[in-house]
C-alpha cells in the first residue's frame, strides 16, 4: 500500500510540473503576443505619423506656378496616403487647402493677364465699342472677384474656422488634437494674418487699376461720336480727346 502511494505521488507531481510548464509556456505565448500587438501598434501609430508629417510638409511646400508663371492645374496631391483615422485627419487638412487652392487658381483665371491686356486692345476696342458693355461687365466681375477672394482668405485664414473643420468628423480626440498641432501654431498664424494683410494691400492696387481700365470704357462710350478705328489704331477728331485717352491710358500702364 505504501508503495501504491509513493507512485500516486509522484504521479500527481509529475501532472502538477506539466500543469505548470502549460500555464508558464501559455503566460509567455500571450506575453509574447501582447509585446508583439504593443510592438505593431507602435510601429503602424509611428509609421501613419510619419507619413501624414510628410503629406503636411508637402502642403507647406505647395507651388501653385509653373516655370513659365501659369497656374498648375492640380498643384495639391489630394491621394491620400494615410489609413484609419489618420486619413480622415489628412483628408480635412488636404480638403482644407484645396479650398485655398481652388479659390486662388479662379482668381487667377478671371484676372489673367492676357484677359485684361485684350480688353483695350484694337480687337476688342473694333467688336464691343462704341458702348463697351461686355468690357465693363467684366471689368465688374473681375472686381466682385477680387472682393470675394479677400473675403474668402479672411474666412480661411481665421484660426478657428481652420481648427473647427475636425470638430464635425468621427475620430477620436487624440486625432483631433494632433489636426489641431498641424494645421496651426503661432508661427503659421502669424504668417497667414501677415500674408491676409498683404492681400488687401494688393486687393486696394487691382481694384484701383480696374477702375483706371473702367474710366477707359467710360470715356469712349461717352465720347462716341470723338473717335473710330482706322486699320489697327484709334483716332480722335479732336486733340483734347486724344489727350484725355492718352492720360488715362498712362494711368493705366502706370498702375499695371
Amino acid at each position: 500500500m505504501e508503495e501504491k502511494k509513493i507512485e500516486s505521488t509522484e504521479n500527481v507531481q509529475k501532472e502538477g510540473k506539466k500543469s505548470k510548464k502549460k500555464i508558464i509556456i501559455t503566460i509567455i505565448i500571450i506575453g509574447v503576443l501582447a509585446l508583439a500587438a504593443i510592438g505593431g501598434f507602435t510601429f503602424y501609430h509611428g509609421d501613419q505619423t510619419a507619413k501624414l508629417i510628410e503629406e503636411v510638409n508637402k502642403i507647406a511646400q505647395l507651388d501653385m506656378t509653373n516655370s513659365d508663371g501659369t497656374m498648375k492645374e492640380e498643384p495639391l496631391d489630394m491621394e491620400i496616403k494615410t489609413t484609419g483615422s489618420y486619413a480622415i485627419v489628412e483628408q480635412t487638412l488636404k480638403d482644407y487647402m484645396n479650398e485655398i487652392v481652388v479659390e486662388t487658381q479662379n482668381l487667377a483665371n478671371v484676372l489673367d493677364e492676357e484677359k485684361v491686356t485684350n480688353l483695350v486692345s484694337i480687337d476688342n476696342l473694333k467688336e464691343d465699342g462704341p458702348d463697351f458693355t461686355k468690357s465693363k461687365e467684366e471689368i465688374s466681375k473681375m472686381r466682385e472677384t477680387v472682393n470675394n477672394y479677400v473675403s474668402k482668405m479672411e474666412e480661411l485664414a481665421n484660426e478657428e474656422n481652420i481648427l473647427t473643420k475636425i470638430d464635425d468628423k468621427n475620430v477620436g480626440d487624440y486625432y483631433k488634437q494632433l489636426y489641431k498641432q498641424l494645421a496651426v501654431d503661432e508661427e503659421s498664424s502669424a504668417s497667414m494674418r501677415e500674408a491676409v494683410e498683404q492681400l488687401k494691400i494688393a486687393s486696394t492696387y487691382a481694384k484701383q487699376s480696374l477702375d483706371d481700365l473702367e474710366k477707359v470704357f467710360n470715356f469712349l462710350s461717352e465720347n462716341k461720336n470723338s473717335w473710330e478705328i482706322q486699320g489697327e489704331q484709334i483716332v480722335f477728331n479732336t486733340q483734347s480727346a486724344y489727350n484725355e485717352y492718352n492720360n488715362l491710358m498712362s494711368s493705366l500702364e502706370t498702375m499695371q
